[in-house]
């Protein structure tokens, strides 16, 4: 566990106190450099850094208290003359009872070095709390130890007294580490599920979230142990199994694969020995059973082939990772059994399956399975497989589309671009469940990545040409070779004749002529389509420009996304509703649209920024003026 103290004992970041506030007590989880008129969306744990000239003086008390509250663990002033702060500083520091730290380190070491020392030990504490939870699986079986042997591993680990506490009563196991009284210290309980036992743990320095989360899930081990003679024991142990699958799971959407095979190795130690996998969701909203009897079902079918968990976003979906690592067969052996038990249609069951990518793609394969629910649901084998290169990205000249993404994401490509591409494909709250983040850090990450590409963070039009930028990225990597100057702008890849060639496919069925009462022109439907995507997809704006009621304007979006098979505004049938009724529970379909009224005939034309485009200056990547930007509202994805 890093905290304050302990940086301070590391040479390299020249660090030392201007005032305290129990320093040893601040874990420190991450660093951020902090620049003029930023506003960090995650303190907690966050260690900020800045110049002395960062803060605002006048603001300097409100400001401080803020990020105490928040739980900051600190602010660090950096200049290369030992700064000394100015005393409305220090006094709002010694106020807001947050730590305030001078180092001589520069800006730049902090930024290219220090701040990735932090990510790195914050890096290897997930790894080692991966295992202390593979261990802790050891301790399930009641049989094999007794449970002062958890205790006591538990007081190893943590470095504490650990004990159960009953009625005042605390009773140490006797090889348990018993530390000083004398000093105050820091206790953590947890209760044992239905009893009256608490699971206590003292010592003399912070538990970090990790150790917290390591007492929970022993509290439930030690319930299961006394309870296995009840008939509840079977079901907490499912539970704890599945959430140890849920753990691997998250593990690999967000790319950390040795950590995951960690997670998984005592209960499936070669499953995810494989450098492919597909991923499929079974989609049983539809079924007659609920989706834990259907899980039961999945898991019995599957045996050691695929790792089955609850979707953490969408209710009613299982996410199975298949290993694939025989390529003289078409498909997953997980995939061929989920085949045959979708095939039976009176289970209402259907099949969404990603193609083979590499297990450090996760992320992008459940993306892909995620469209393919859909066809799914109307294929008479109630199953369907996503192309790997879906409709706009097999028209686009690949070399140019390559070139254009590396380009556009040079200053992020050593960022977590997986989750950033998830977190635009999927509306935010749901991103975050199913990578297993906070969503204010999911936010703040694709709002950096936004703004290092020189976009916007509030136009949806921005996070569309972002998430294609991504989208080429992911399925093809950078592009290799000298970059041609000037490099490939995107709209000269929207205008080759097999973009435009699709575009006029693509949006040929908004022609057909609707018949019913309900009747609404062709006309219409793309003029309202086109002023939605000029109003940057707002639809409060979009009937305030056509002179339409609101529900109108979402009628017409609703019966274009019918004729064009995209999801506009409606999320998957199966999938939780977003919170803005106006939202899109999907980027892919918007992006589509977007791309498509751009390169497709029809007038007025819609344009998606591109920074590449822009003159590069010093300072950073600036937008041309763009008509759009002075007119459109703020994003509702």
């Amino acid at each position: 566990m890093l905290t304050l103290a302990a940086l301070t004992r590391h040479p390299e970041y020249l660090l030392h106190p201007l005032h305290t506030a129990g320093p040893e007590d601040r874990v420190v989880d991450r660093a951020e450099l902090l620049m003029p008129g930023d506003r960090p969306a995650r303190l907690a744990g966050t260690l900020l850094i800045c110049s002395p000239d960062t803060v605002d003086i006048g603001h300097a008390h409100g400001r401080l208290r803020h990020w105490a509250d928040q739980g900051a663990a600190g602010l660090v002033l950096v200049a290369e003359a030992a700064p000394r702060p100015q005393r409305p500083l220090l006094e709002a520091a010694r106020h807001a009872a947050l730590p305030l730290l001078a180092s001589r380190a520069p800006v730049a070491a902090w930024r290219r070095t220090l701040i990735p020392q932090v990510a790195e030990h914050r890096r290897q504490e997930a790894d080692r709390h991966a295992e202390r939870l593979a261990h802790l699986l050891d301790h399930l079986d009641g049989d094999s130890s007794p449970a002062g042997d958890l205790l006591d591993w538990l007081a190893r680990q943590l470095d504490a007294e650990v004990s159960l506490q009953r009625d005042s009563r605390v009773s140490v196991p006797p090889s348990g580490r018993r530390l000083s009284a004398a000093d105050s210290t820091f206790t953590s309980v947890h209760s044992l599920w239905d009893d009256d036992l608490l699971l206590t743990a003292h010592r003399h320095h912070p538990f970090s979230t990790a150790d917290q989360d390591l007492l929970a899930r022993s509290a439930t081990v030690l319930t299961l142990r006394r309870r296995t003679s009840a008939p509840a024991g079977g079901t907490l142990l499912a539970e704890t199994l599945h959430a140890v699958h849920l753990a691997a799971f998250q593990a690999l959407m967000t790319g950390h694969i040795e950590a995951a095979q960690r997670i998984l190795g005592p209960l499936l130690p070669y499953l995810l020995d494989t450098d492919d996998v597909q991923i499929a969701i079974v989609n049983c909203a539809d079924a007659d059973t609920s989706r834990d009897e259907t899980l039961a079902r999945v898991e019995a079918l599957l045996s050691d082939t695929g790792l089955a968990v609850r979707c953490p976003a969408f209710d009613g979906h299982i996410v199975v990772v298949a290993p694939h690592r025989d390529p003289g067969l078409p498909e997953a052996p997980a995939v061929t059994a989920l085949r045959r038990l979708v095939a039976d249609r009176s289970r209402r069951l259907s099949l969404g399956i990603s193609p083979t990518l590499p297990l450090h793609d996760t992320a992008t394969g459940f993306a892909l399975a995620y469209d393919a629910i859909a066809p799914a649901r109307l294929s008479p084998t109630r199953a369907a497989v996503a192309p790997l290169t879906p409709g706009l990205l097999d028209a686009l000249d690949l070399p140019a589309a390559q070139q254009w993404a590396t380009v556009l994401l040079q200053p992020v490509l050593s960022h977590q671009l997986s989750s950033v591409a998830l977190g635009l494909e999927f509306e935010v709250s749901a991103a975050s469940r199913i990578l297993g983040i906070h969503r204010n850090t999911l936010s703040r990450r694709i709002h950096t990545v936004l703004r290092a590409t020189g976009l916007a963070s509030d136009r949806t039009a921005d996070r569309i040409t972002l998430s294609l930028a991504l989208q080429i990225h992911a399925l093809h990597g950078p592009a290799t070779g000298p970059a041609p100057h000037p490099p490939p702008a995107l709209a000269h890849l929207l205008a080759q004749p097999p973009v435009t060639d699709w575009a006029a496919t693509a949006l040929a069925p908004l022609g057909r002529e609707r018949t019913d009462r309900r009747t609404t022109g062709s006309d219409t439907l793309a003029r309202t389509l086109r002023t939605w995507t000029h109003e940057d997809f707002r639809v409060d704006t979009t009937a305030q420009r056509l002179n339409l009621y609101p529900a109108t304007v979402r009628g017409h979006i609703r019966t274009a996304e019918a004729l064009l098979g995209w999801m506009l505004l409606s999320n998957v049938p199966t999938g939780l509703p977003a919170d803005d009724k106006d939202a899109p529970g999907k980027q892919s379909g918007l992006r589509n649209l977007a791309v498509a009224l751009q390169a497709g005939p029809g007038t007025p034309r819609t344009t998606l920024p591109d920074p590449t485009a822009c003159c590069v200056s010093t300072s950073g990547r600036g937008h041309d003026k763009d008509p759009q930007r002075d007119t459109a509202s703020p994003a509702t994805a």
